[in-house]
């Protein structure tokens, strides 16, 4: 194995994932913990959904937040220009 890189063991909706990461092993479980809330409330919401349906609803929201984010920063950067 590659100095620096270490195999993380995730849980996202039951199904087990092994990662291959470079970054903090902390930081990947802080996020798959994120995403879990996200489609826990999502099955909440939609129970009838399968977890691939899930899985896309979920990322198409956090797509939606991502470039809702870009946008003000993308005008925060402006104003901060234009002082």
């Amino acid at each position: 194995m590659p100095t620096g890189q270490e195999r993380i063991q995730v849980e996202v909706l039951g199904e087990v994932f092994i990662a291959k990461d470079n970054s903090a092993a902390e930081e990947l479980r802080k996020t798959t913990a994120f995403l879990n809330e996200r489609l826990t409330s999502l099955q909440a919401r939609y129970p009838s959904l399968s977890a691939k349906k899930l899985a896309v609803l979920a990322a198409l929201h956090l797509a939606d937040e991502l470039l809702q984010v870009r946008n003000d920063y993308e005008a925060l950067i402006s104003i901060l220009d234009n002082q």
